[in-house]
Parts: C-alpha cells; structure tokens; sequence
C-alpha cells in the first residue's frame, strides 16, 4: 500500500511539472508587457495573482481534463526550458532525449492508475514574492486516482511562479525543491506553511 501511495505522490507530482498552453502563454506574455510596468510600480503580490488567475484558471482546467482522459503527455509537453536544460545536462544528453525518457517513465508509471480527479483550489492560494522579486503562488491541489479497484487520494501543493516574463506551473514539495535549488534557487527558500 505504501508503494501506491508514493506512486500516487509522484503522479501527482510529474502531472502538475509546469503544463502550458502556447496560445495561454502568448496571452500572459502580452499581459506582460503591461505587468514590467505596473511591476516596476511595485505591483503586489495580490494585484499580480489577480491579474493572472483568470489565465491560470484556464490552463489548469485543461490539464485536469486532459489528466483524467489519461493523457499525461500533456503535462510534459512545454515544460520550463530551464528544467529540461539542466537534467539533460546533470545526464548528459539531449534536451529532446530527456523529455522523450520523461515521457516515457510518467507512461509506464501510469498503466496501472487511473486519474479520476485532479482539482484544485484558487481561493485558499499563498502569494509571495521570493528575495528576488520572483511572484509566486502555491496552490492547493487534489488527485483522486484508481488502483487496482482501490480508490486513493492525495493532497499537496503546486507552485505557479514567473519566469522572463512567462508563468509556470510546477508542483511544490521537498522531491521538487530539491530538483529546483540548481535552476530556480529563490523558490527553494520559500518558507513552507
């Protein structure tokens, strides 16, 4: 039963690895040339998630939906180019090759569960900017999922963080911190609740 749990983490884990949308981010990026000036202008951290949620709301609702019909390729699809950088360095090949294997692990971790619920909850959100500068939000989220008839849930975090000019969706744990402090430094010091 343990294995299942910690199966059901890392699903829920690897499903929430920043999913994007072109056309979403092509939105927010436009939103952004507006923001550097209003961010400039000392914009909070409230102003921003406000600003942003809409957005936010949209790509989330399709990656639970495209989680449930069990397309998990999705998720990895557009993850953040700093990430897919730096494992293919740390493994010393392509950046293609190691979303193809990334890809390929979710595919085969996945056969036997079964996503039945992805949800999550934008009203109950921690806001924050990092020592950087860096706006974030961690977002409460729930996966419900079947496993040999068994029916398991499990609760977490993700983390919705600027980049460049461009916002990414990330979940937010130790595993994954430990992946970010080489890439994103300031979100590993994020005080956890």
């Amino acid at each position: 039963m343990k294995k299942i749990v910690i199966l059901l983490i890392i699903v829920s884990m690897t499903i929430f690895a920043s999913p994007r949308s072109k056309d979403v981010n092509t939105n927010l990026r436009k939103n952004n040339k507006i923001s550097g000036q209003i961010n400039k202008k000392n914009e909070t951290s409230q102003e921003t998630w406000n600003r942003i949620k809409p957005e936010i709301k949209i790509r989330l609702d399709k990656l639970s939906k495209e989680t449930i019909a069990g397309n998990y390729k999705q998720s990895f699809d557009e993850m953040p180019d700093k990430i897919l950088k730096y494992l293919a360095n740390k493994f010393s090949i392509s950046t293609a090759k190691a979303k193809e294997l990334i890809v390929e692990m979710m595919s085969k971790m996945v056969k036997e569960l079964k996503i039945v619920e992805n949800s999550y909850d934008l009203e109950n959100v921690r806001l924050g900017k990092t020592g950087i500068g860096r706006n974030y939000v961690i977002i409460p989220i729930k996966v419900t999922a079947l496993y040999n008839g068994k029916k398991l849930t499990n609760t977490g975090e993700i983390m919705v963080f600027e980049d460049e000019g461009k916002w990414y969706i990330i979940n937010y744990d130790k595993d994954q911190m430990i992946l970010l402090k080489d890439v994103y430094p300031d979100l590993v010091k994020i005080k956890e609740k």
